[in-house]
Order: C-alpha cells, then sequence, then structure tokens
C-alpha cells in the first residue's frame, strides 16, 4: 500500500469520524402513531377529514384499582391527586368520578344541567357506597371513568392544544417550512411530552399507597416506547457485541483479527448512525434493531475476508492487495443481493417499513465501503505475524462427512419439509393484540390490560353516519308539546331553539333510531368494550326524566345544555351543521379477536340496515387504519418475496454465468424463506409490522452465504 492511499484512508477515516460525531446528536426516533398507518390509505384521509369536525382532547389516564372501600379519605386522596396534576403545565383540566354530577339519587331535574351548582361526590351528603354505584350505573360514566364493579376509577386528564405543532405539521405537509424545521419542532414536542408524563409520574408515585396505579394513554405509550426502543438499542447491541467477540475469538484464535473485525464494523455501524441523523430519517420501533442486524452482516463479510487473507502464504508481496482484489466482486454481489432482499421493504405502504428498508440500503452500502477501506488500512497497520496460525474449525469436517454419506436423505427431507412449509404459510395470518407487544410486567402491560377489561377497551372504532340533507317542509309547530314539568316553570318559548331552525328541525324519530340501533348492535358484541354517541346522552336524560323524551324535548335539551357539557358529551358525537353523527366503539385489545372479521361483519350489518334518513356510513378509527395497515403490508411483502427471489436468480446468472449454479444457489434461499414462515405460521405468531420483515432478513442472511460458498 502506497504512503499516498494510506494517508487519503487515514484522513478519510477521521473526517467520516468527525461529520458523523457532528451529526449524530440530531439522531431521533420516531413512535407516532401516523407510523403505523399506510400511506395511501383512503381510510386514513377521510380519518383526518372526519377528526377535524368532531371534536376532541388529547388526554392522559390515570387509572387506579381500588383495593379498600370507599371512603372520604380515599375522596380526599383522588381530589388531592387532581389538584396537582392540574398544576402541571400543558394539562388543560381533569375530570374523574369526583366531578361528575349527581344525577339520580337527588332527583335532579334536566333543567338542573344548565346550573353551575351541580352535586358531586365531593359535596354530597349521601352514602359514598350509593353515589359510587349510581356512577357505575349512569350509561355516560360507567366504563368510562368508574367500571361497572366500582372498584377501578380513572383521572382523565385532558391535555392543551399543542397549536405550535399542528400548525408546523401543516406547514411541512404543505411545503410551507423545511423537514429539518418540522424535525426541530418535533424534538422539541417530544421533550415537552416527556416533561409532561415524568412530571405526573412523580405527582403519582408521590401519592401512591397502597391502591394500584397506572398512567395510560397515547401519549404516554409514544413516550415509552422511545424509552424502550433507546434502552433496547444499548442493551441488544452490547450482549450481541459480547457473544460476537467469543464467536471471532473461537474462530481466529488471534485477538488482533478479533480487534480488526470487531473495530472495522463498529466504524461502519457509527458511521451509518451519522449519516441517517445527516439524512433527517427517523428510526421507529421497526427499524431499531438495524444498527445490530448491520453490526452482524458487517462481521460476516469482515469474516469471509479476513479468512482468505489468512490462507494466503505470509511471504506473499500482495497479499493485502490479492485478498481484497479476490473478494470484491463476491462481497459486491452478496451486498447487492442483499439489498435487493431489503429493498423489496420499500414496495409497502408503511411509512416505518419503507424507511426500515431505505436504512439497511444504505447500511450496507456503508458497511461494504467500510469492508474496502477501513479493514485493510487496519490490517496493513497491524503487526503481521511470520507464521500462519490457522485453525481450521473440525464442524465443517462433520457437515462435509454427513452431507456425503446422506445426501439423498438430505434432499428428501428438505423436500417434505418444503411441502409442509405450505401449511403454515397458508395458516399465517395478521391477527396481534397492541398489548402483547409489551413484557408482561411491564407497568405499561398492565395499565393497558387494566384500562382494556376494566374500563372499556382502548382501540377506538368509529362508525360515521352521514344523514340525508334536512326536510325543509318539516316544522317545528307540528311537535308535541313539551310537558312543564320537564324544563320546570321556564317559558320554553324564549329559547334560542326558535331562533335556530336547523337544530328545531334536526331531529327526528329516525335519525335517532338509527344511531340507537348501530349503537346498540356494537354494544351487543363481544369484542367491544365502551360504546360512545349521543345515544348515551339521552339514556342518562330519559334517566333523569324518568320516561322517554320526545323529539321536540330533545330539541329543547340540546340548546339548554352548557357549552361546557356539550364539548364533551354532543360534539364529539354529533354535528348538526354537517349533519353527521359518530358512534366510537373501544375494542378490547387484550382478547383474541379477529379485527379483519369484526369489521366486515359491522359493515355488512350496515350495508343491510335500511333508513330513509341516512345517505352513507363509514366505518373507521384506528382499528381500521392499523387493520388495513397490516393486511397491506401482509399482502405486499408474501408477493413481493417472488420478485425478490426471481431478481437474485437473475443476479446469480450474471455472476455465476451458468444456469446449473445459479438454480444450486436459489433453492437454498427458498427453502430459508419458506422454512421460517411455516414455521411462524404453525406456531401461530401472527404477521405484524415487527415479524414481516423476517423474511426479507432470512433471504438477505442466506443470500451472502450461498455466494460466499459457491
Amino acid at each position: 500500500m502506497s504512503k499516498f492511499r494510506l494517508f487519503f484512508l487515514i484522513a478519510l477515516s477521521f473526517c467520516m469520524i468527525i461529520l458523523s460525531s457532528y451529526y449524530i446528536k440530531n439522531f431521533r426516533i420516531d413512535a407516532s402513531s401516523d407510523t403505523l398507518v399506510a400511506k395511501n390509505d383512503i381510510d386514513f384521509l377521510y380519518f383526518n377529514k372526519y377528526s377535524k369536525l368532531f371534536t376532541s382532547e388529547n388526554f392522559l389516564v390515570v387509572a387506579i384499582k381500588n383495593n379498600n372501600e370507599i371512603d372520604q379519605k380515599f375522596i380526599n386522596k383522588f381530589e388531592l391527586l387532581s389538584t396537582e396534576i392540574l398544576k402541571i403545565e400543558n394539562v388543560n383540566r381533569v375530570f374523574s368520578f369526583i366531578d361528575a354530577p349527581i344525577l339520580f339519587l337527588n332527583n335532579a331535574s334536566l333543567n338542573s344541567l344548565s346550573e353551575n351548582n351541580i352535586e358531586t361526590i365531593k359535596d354530597s351528603k349521601y352514602n359514598l357506597t350509593d353515589v359510587v354505584k349510581e356512577l357505575s350505573n349512569n350509561p355516560i360514566y360507567k366504563d368510562q371513568i368508574i367500571n361497572s364493579k366500582g372498584n377501578v376509577f380513572s383521572l382523565i386528564i385532558y391535555l392543551d392544544k399543542n397549536l405550535k405543532m399542528e400548525k408546523a405539521r401543516a406547514d411541512y405537509n404543505n411545503l410551507v417550512i423545511s423537514r429539518k424545521d418540522f424535525l426541530e419542532i418535533k424534538k422539541a414536542n417530544d421533550m415537552e411530552r416527556n416533561t409532561l408524563i415524568s412530571e405526573i409520574r412523580n405527582v403519582i408515585k408521590k401519592n401512591e399507597d397502597n391502591n394500584q396505579y397506572y398512567l395510560g394513554g397515547i401519549e404516554m405509550i409514544a413516550n415509552d416506547v422511545i424509552n424502550f426502543v433507546k434502552k433496547d438499542i444499548i442493551i441488544f447491541s452490547f450482549f450481541v457485541t459480547l457473544i460476537i467477540i467469543l464467536v471471532l475469538f473461537y474462530i481466529f484464535k488471534e485477538i488482533k483479527f478479533v480487534i480488526i473485525c470487531l473495530l472495522s464494523s463498529a466504524y461502519s455501524v457509527f458511521i451509518i448512525f451519522g449519516i441517517i441523523a445527516f439524512m433527517q430519517i427517523e428510526v421507529t420501533a421497526i427499524s431499531s434493531n438495524f444498527s445490530s442486524l448491520i453490526f452482524i452482516l458487517s462481521i460476516s463479510m469482515n469474516i469471509h475476508i479476513i479468512n482468505y487473507y489468512r490462507l494466503l502464504e505470509n511471504n506473499t508481496k500482495f497479499k493485502i492487495q490479492n485478498t481484497f482484489s479476490r473478494m470484491f466482486w463476491p462481497c459486491f454481489y452478496t451486498t447487492l443481493t442483499t439489498i435487493v432482499a431489503f429493498g423489496s421493504l420499500v414496495l409497502t405502504d408503511i411509512k416505518p417499513i419503507i424507511d426500515f428498508g431505505i436504512i439497511m440500503i444504505i447500511a450496507l452500502t456503508i458497511s461494504f465501503a467500510c469492508s474496502f477501506t477501513i479493514l485493510p488500512l487496519m490490517l496493513y497497520i497491524a503487526p503481521q505475524n511470520l507464521k500462519q496460525n490457522i485453525n481450521f474449525l473440525k464442524l465443517k469436517d462433520l457437515f462435509t462427512s454427513f452431507v456425503k454419506n446422506f445426501y439423498k436423505k438430505i434432499i428428501f427431507s428438505c423436500l417434505i419439509l418444503f411441502i409442509l412449509s405450505f401449511g403454515g404459510i397458508f395458516n399465517l395470518n395478521v391477527e396481534n393484540s397492541f398489548v402483547n407487544y409489551f413484557k408482561k410486567d411491564t407497568a405499561i402491560y398492565k395499565g393497558m390490560k387494566l384500562i382494556d377489561e376494566e374500563l372499556g377497551g382502548t382501540t377506538p372504532l368509529d362508525i360515521i353516519i352521514n344523514f340525508n340533507e334536512l326536510d325543509d317542509s318539516e316544522d317545528i309547530e307540528n311537535s308535541q308539546i313539551l310537558d312543564d314539568d320537564i324544563f320546570g316553570d321556564e317559558d320554553i318559548f324564549d329559547s334560542d331553539i326558535f331562533t335556530n331552525n336547523q337544530n328545531s328541525s334536526w331531529f327526528t324519530d329516525e335519525k335517532i333510531e338509527t344511531i340507537y340501533n348501530i349503537h346498540n348492535y356494537l354494544d351487543n358484541r363481544e369484542e367491544t368494550g365502551k360504546v360512545q354517541s349521543v345515544a348515551s346522552l339521552i339514556d342518562m336524560a330519559n334517566l333523569i326524566n324518568k320516561k322517554p323524551l320526545e323529539i321536540f324535548e330533545l330539541s329543547i335539551l340540546y340548546n339548554e345544555i352548557p357549552e361546557d357539557y356539550k364539548k364533551s358529551l354532543i360534539y364529539p358525537y354529533l354535528i348538526i351543521e354537517e349533519n353527521m353523527a359518530k358512534i366510537t366503539a373501544r375494542i378490547k385489545d387484550s382478547q383474541n379477536i379477529n379485527r379483519g372479521k369484526l369489521i366486515k361483519d359491522i359493515k355488512t350489518y350496515l350495508n343491510s340496515y335500511n333508513s330513509p334518513s341516512v345517505n352513507n356510513f363509514k366505518v373507521n378509527g384506528l382499528l381500521v387504519l392499523y387493520n388495513n395497515m397490516l393486511e397491506s403490508l401482509f399482502e405486499s411483502q408474501i408477493k413481493s418475496l417472488g420478485f425478490v427471489i426471481l431478481i437474485i436468480f437473475i443476479m446469480f446468472i450474471i455472476l455465476f454465468k451458468s444456469i446449473k449454479l445459479s438454480i444450486i444457489g436459489i433453492i437454498p434461499n427458498i427453502l430459508a424463506a419458506s422454512f421460517i414462515l411455516g414455521i411462524i405460521g404453525y406456531s401461530s405468531i401472527p404477521l405484524d409490522i415487527m415479524t414481516i420483515t423476517i423474511a426479507a432478513i432470512t433471504i438477505g442472511i442466506a443470500v451472502d452465504n450461498t455466494i460466499h460458498y459457491l
């Protein structure tokens, strides 16, 4: 190696280290919910549209399982917890069973809903057990702030709207601001969220007693997933490195080659981190294992190169040059074919999967470049041994002997296993529980499971009802006369309802019946927990009124309810101006459910539902978006496997210049992918955003070994 080339490689290496060190501070992990949807999903576009219409607030939930009797001490503790959480920055308001109005024990009237002095458990003279029993049977609050058994309570923490983040997202989508500026704002938002959740947990910890406290909510999950990923990267990388060191020492028997191999691979991984940060590619829970994966693939390539280097005679004049000249094309093709395997991930519509594919393509390219720049530099600088120190593994002789003696049985066994694999492949499914992504001993699992089982489920499913245009011929004067005792002595003709004919004429028997029928259908499904719609409010009003309200009375009630109550009880489920209603059902994610079948059953029911007042129904929500993503991912990946194998076969023909060798080379890759997918199917392991990548990884590793062997 000439002095100029040596100096150039050293200078280049230091420059890359300096640049990566500068940019690596921008390395980001993203766990937002929009990474779990298909980018071209029309349901996602509609979800964003109706989410802007039906007002909703971002919130966290503190779930508390009470292990004692409900007494004043527990009420005071709950009130103290609420007060301290309310003081935290970015917390807008809190709501729990101590803030819920008592409506049945005190025989409250509908007119009292417009008053500010509604009685609650904090100032009630009624028996606490009776109040809790009332709330646990309230159509609105049951399985929302208290479970039906009356022993699990929730404190709902409503957060301030992050208008800056919303504006930044809109500006970025409209190309008003750059990705760099958007990511800076997003980074600040993540830090605020992390601080908020830490402060809430500190308050909970300070007020903990012998009851069980769990924090839940989308913001908490996103925050914890990021922390889990960071922790897993460190722990997993450490143990992978430790195992690899032991394996390398067993292979080489020389510390020099162990260090060279490790440093070269570690260098490539560090540079890859810097380049990913420079390109502003966010790492997700799916792509977080790229560092360990590329480290292993880089080690594999370096082992092949170093092993060939050690096989050459020490007195060879151009030992390093001969090694890297001879190993360039095999390593080039292994890298290229592995890139093709991981490139199949880019064909999906799921952003984190696409990012994983892009990251692996970049990482493999950088790893190949490092193996032919840094590795020869280290071999050149390292002290040379005057004698060969090669310890061939006797394991290869065992395999050689086994193949020679039993090759017919091996071929027959592989054929049988290949055929049997199809049974497992046809058994593959994309059904999985989000709760089960986490270990059972973690707080996030326990909290999500408690909320799922005792507080009405976790994953929301929305039914959007678009009603037909209002019939202007409908006249309020034809409605039934309102009983005086419902709203007291108040002159109902002074009500603002008569200044808004749209409000007065919107409520009809057909519309209310439609909402009730769909609400009850969802409520009777085993997979659903809490179902919410305006039907819940009407049920509560009927209980207060002690008889069903007439349509005209509902119209009056709509206008008489205070604006604060409308924001939480009506606007999330009814937009009169748009002639739309929403019914939300939370699905019990911890149960063994079939998402696809549930959604299909609901759509079948809605398609068979006939009502002259309905224009159309839309089934949407996070459950639908997540199911669409999994089905899209499953379909695209299974289909792309055949395409990937075909491309690799063509590359084999170019590399080996032999149809026979190419066929021999492609068979192990087909078998490897088939076996692993068959095992997954027979083991009933669901395919999801994590496990779907295993086929690409399997082919990526199998193709490397095939090329080097041939």
